[in-house]
């Protein structure tokens, strides 16, 4: 393997020293491991867990292929490629955000030296069709190890999204609100809404009707019900399934879908009527939920990501005091 290579923002970065010893195994890992890796990395990605594996490959036939990135003979990393055959043919493969690393081994000379191997692993040609969202920050330094790893980039914008920090005591998280955002959440506190909390999705065929309703008539895109109720099926024996809905006088107002993933959870749906909107129901609820995923020992909430077009929402969702970030964006 050729020299990782010094990571700086420079045209034609220098490559010294040895690469990192680092390996990729293919499939060979049990779910117990994947799970207690899984848990090492604090910002996880839900599209990167078993369940979403297991989901894709019900709903769309998508074939997952899981790999473990060990450094030095210890694991630092995984990754879960999705595969499908087109005319029996072309050969399709995609990393939605991934390859997942443990903060050890975040250097940006390994993460140039994992990108490399899935390199490997999947050349692009005329029947090969790889794709990767990369779970790095964007900027020069990630534009640098990918492409010294052999990886294209795509025009466009990466992913964004909010990272809520869990960590802090209750008190610490609520002086981080946006003081407007705070105030609602006093409203919707003293509006008289009782907040339901379902720990497996009883309730969730509810809140995808709802949400459904609301995607035809506002037109956006969104993932399907059936995804969603399968990945709830999928993601159920590890209780990583968590659906809150606000009551007034005994009548859902409002609900909200969030997914846990190893130590991080990820906002998935939210629905409100206009009682909820009205009594700031989605305040409250998206308040509670952070309550919860903290006391479930979460320390990372990815608030679902900002969507260009729908300011209000992005706007509702930096009320929340959190880091805004963004990814290095699709790479073939």
């Amino acid at each position: 393997m050729t020299p990782a290579p010094q990571l700086e923002p420079k045209p034609e970065p220098k490559v010294p020293g040895a690469a990192p010893n680092v390996t990729l195994r293919w499939d060979g890992a049990r779910i117990s491991e994947w799970n207690a890796l899984l848990k090492r990395v604090p910002r996880s990605s839900l599209t990167q867990c078993f369940g979403y594996a297991a989901a894709m490959m019900t709903v769309e036939g998508w074939k997952p292929r899981l790999g473990i990135f060990e450094r030095d003979g210890q694991p630092i990393g995984l990754v879960l490629v999705l595969e499908k055959r087109l005319a029996r043919a072309v050969r399709v493969a995609k990393v939605h955000r991934g390859p997942l690393l443990v903060p050890e081994a975040q250097d940006w000379g390994t993460v140039g030296v994992v990108y490399r191997l899935l390199r490997q692993a999947y050349p692009t040609g005329l029947l090969r069709w790889p794709s990767v969202i990369a779970e790095v920050p964007a900027g020069p330094l990630a534009t640098t190890a990918l492409t010294w790893a052999g990886w294209r980039h795509q025009p466009g914008p990466g992913y964004r999204t909010i990272w809520l920090d869990l960590t802090p005591d209750e008190a610490a998280l609520r002086a981080k609100l946006d003081p407007k955002w705070r105030n609602k959440l006093r409203q919707g506190e003293k509006s008289g809404l009782v907040v339901e909390v379902d720990r497996d999705g009883a309730t969730l065929p509810w809140l995808l009707e709802k949400h459904e309703a609301d995607r035809k008539e506002r037109k956006y895109r969104a993932a399907s019900t059936k995804l969603l109720t399968r990945l709830r099926t999928a993601m159920h024996k590890d209780g990583d399934v968590l659906v809150l809905r606000a009551l007034l006088e005994g009548e859902p107002v409002a609900g909200m879908l969030i997914f846990g993933h190893g130590v991080a959870a990820t906002y998935q749906v939210g629905w409100s009527g206009p009682e909820g909107r009205r009594t700031r129901a989605h305040h409250l609820l998206l308040w509670r939920a952070c309550l919860e995923l903290k006391a479930q020992g979460r320390v990372a909430f990815d608030l679902g990501g900002l969507t260009p077009d729908v300011e209000g929402i992005n706007t509702f969702k930096r009320g929340l005091g959190g880091e805004e970030a963004e990814l290095a964006g699709v790479w073939n």
